[in-house]
């Protein structure tokens, strides 16, 4: 019998799991769970100047902006990375590396030089698994960003952060796809409909404790924000067995233009903001039998009233297809496509009604919060 697939959250727990953050179906469907794994240590050694587009200019330039970080709450422990992204002490990190923070814990924050400072969190949005902490420190060195809109195929990126509590790790691989929709499986996340990360997809090494580290070009920029792992599933409990496997060669980063843009929000407002179609839907089989993850689209369920989609002339049952000149083949790719656009970004969506095809423009909305 084949393996199944799963995917896993890389922040590491210390001596257990962070918590149970499954998502599962039995299509065969990715599982999302968190990593059960042991805090560890390690020292850095120094560095000398290396050629311009390598793996170790790259990492000589991204390194002095990556942070360790400790969550600890009563209820659970972990580790996880973060990228200091602007000098007065912004880190962007992972929601699910903080999380544990809001019901009474505490995060520390260990820069590259050895310091330690306690951190707040500033600003949350779980339904993209991003979040923004800051130290009280200033003339740091802050990352940047690069265009993760331009990323090939093929290009060369680096990881780095804290995999398995090793502060200070450099990985390196390819860009091995992108939009690459990836359900984070966060079952704390009252917004289940749209948890999914329009991921780039790369072979860099990527284990627990790379969570909210960056993913970098070889010029050092942060194109992508390590969330996640594929693992070879077979099983067993969320906190060990096979579900526990370390990096397969299948990571998975939320895009930098998009991290930077949902940053920038949480830094000014403490929230972020998405756009929405004003749909539920579910993945459009083959037949009505089948429940393969990859469908033929996604079939509105519902609409919201006086929503984008009901103000389009969509109807309940229809089928899209496209949303721009994304090809939508499920309910997750839907949301993903969507989510790749703006607030007020005029996006054509094709469908399929009673078997004839067709186009509509409408203007997509901001998504209400959540209740």
């Amino acid at each position: 019998m084949a393996a199944g697939l799963a995917i896993a959250l890389v922040s590491a727990g210390i001596g257990g799991g962070v918590g149970a953050l499954v998502a599962d179906n039995d299509s065969g469907n990715p599982v999302v769970t968190t990593a059960g794994l042991e805090r560890s240590s390690d020292s850095s050694g120094g560095t000398s100047p290396a050629a311009s587009g390598t793996v170790a200019a790259a990492a000589q330039k991204i390194l002095p902006s990556v942070v360790t970080i400790s969550e600890e709450s009563s209820s659970e422990a972990g580790t996880g990375s973060g990228t200091v992204i602007r000098s007065d002490g912004h880190i962007l990190t992972n929601n699910h590396v903080v999380s544990g923070a809001s019901d009474g814990g505490t995060l520390t924050v260990t820069l590259q030089d050895g310091r330690t400072f306690d951190a707040q969190v500033v600003g949350t949005d779980p339904s993209s698994d991003l979040a923004i902490i800051k130290i009280n420190a200033s003339g740091l060195t802050a990352a940047t960003f690069g265009n993760s809109d331009s990323l090939s195929i093929g290009e060369l990126v680096v990881a780095v952060g804290s995999p398995l509590g090793l502060n200070g790790t450099v990985t390196s691989g390819i860009v091995s796809a992108v939009h690459r929709p990836v359900r984070t499986g966060d079952s704390t996340v009252q917004d289940q409909q749209n948890t999914v990360l329009d991921a780039i997809q790369t072979d860099a090494p990527i284990n627990p404790g790379n969570s909210g580290g960056p993913l970098v070009n070889s010029r050092g920029e942060i194109i992508g924000v390590n969330s996640a792992i594929a693992t070879v599933g077979g099983g067993g409990s969320p906190f060990g067995g096979s579900q526990q496997s370390g990096n397969i060669g299948v990571g998975f980063a939320i895009p930098g233009n998009y991290a930077e843009s949902v940053a920038t929000q949480l830094i000014t407002t403490g929230h972020a903001q998405h756009p929405y179609l004003g749909v539920t839907a579910s993945t459009a089989a083959e037949n009505t039998r089948s429940t393969a993850s990859s469908g033929t689209g996604a079939q509105i369920r519902s609409m919201v009233s006086g929503g984008p989609a009901q103000g389009a002339g969509l109807r309940t049952g229809d089928v899209i297809t496209k949303v721009g000149n994304r090809a939508v083949s499920d309910v997750d790719s839907l949301i993903a496509a969507v989510r790749s656009h703006a607030i007020g970004d005029e996006v054509e969506v094709t469908y399929t009604r009673n078997g004839q095809n067709g186009t509509v423009k409408t203007r997509l909305a901001q998504q209400p919060p959540t209740s």
